[in-house]
């Protein structure tokens, strides 16, 4: 019996690789002539482009391979249904919802040499922020962006969007659990990590560090967070 021939190698077409390196997505998890199911993906400009040609109201900025989308709170519920049917978006997943508190005042966060290596770090704000992210996707045409709101932290409200994805149910409970967002609108706005009865919001800046006395063998010993101290990192120190 004669040997089966070997399996054909794929082998790149030079015009598609040379696109690709000329695209303006550096990251390299995301080339941008990968095809998705039906369509091929927009660069990140041409998102941008037909955001705000399309829907208007936005601010948009690209960074770090990503493109943000900024809206205010009142136009969120419109954008993401416009996002999720315009036929060149496409985006009929919301793939993440998560969100970040920014609190009022100033905060540093001093340089880290000899970990991160993060330089220093400084923002003042006079109102607190709760920003809420939704990541958007297109499976269709496999591209992505982030479209983000501010809320004020001392009564974060924005409407729901679990009628436009239904993926967003759990998301919206998780955010309202831990940052004290209102998504009005939602169905079943319970919290999903922390018991019923819990106080507060855990991720929250503003919320207390708690925690418990650790003990290990040797006579080691960690205190709760609320009362360590942490040893300052001074750059060129060898001890």
């Amino acid at each position: 019996m004669a040997d089966a021939p070997a399996p054909e190698v794929p082998v790149a077409d030079p015009d598609e690789a040379a696109r690709a390196a000329e695209s303006p997505v550096e990251d390299p998890r995301r080339p941008a002539d990968l095809p998705g199911i039906d369509g091929t993906p927009l660069t990140l400009e041409q998102l941008a482009e037909r955001i705000v040609n399309g829907f208007g109201a936005v601010t948009t900025d690209i960074a770090h391979g990503g493109l943000t989308v900024h809206v205010a709170p009142e136009r969120l519920h419109d954008l993401l249904a416009f996002c999720r049917d315009d036929e060149a978006l496409h985006c009929k997943m919301l793939s993440d919802l998560a969100g970040v508190h920014w609190p009022a005042g100033e905060d540093v966060i001093e340089r880290q040499p000899a970990t991160t290596g993060w330089p220093e770090y400084r923002v003042e704000r006079d109102t607190g922020v709760i920003e809420v992210n939704y990541v958007l996707r297109s499976l269709e045409r496999n591209h992505h962006f982030r479209v983000s709101v501010g809320l004020d932290d001392s009564d974060p409200r924005v409407d729901s969007v679990v009628d436009l994805f239904p993926t967003a149910n759990f998301h919206e409970r998780e955010v309202w659990d831990m940052f004290g967002v209102v998504f009005v609108g939602h169905p079943n706005l319970a919290r999903i990590l922390m018991p019923e009865d819990w106080l507060g919001h855990p991720q929250r800046k503003d919320y207390p560090l708690g925690g418990v006395e650790i003990e290990y063998e040797n006579d080691k010993f960690i205190p709760s967070p609320a009362n360590r101290e942490l040893r300052r990192i001074v750059e060129g120190d060898g001890q």
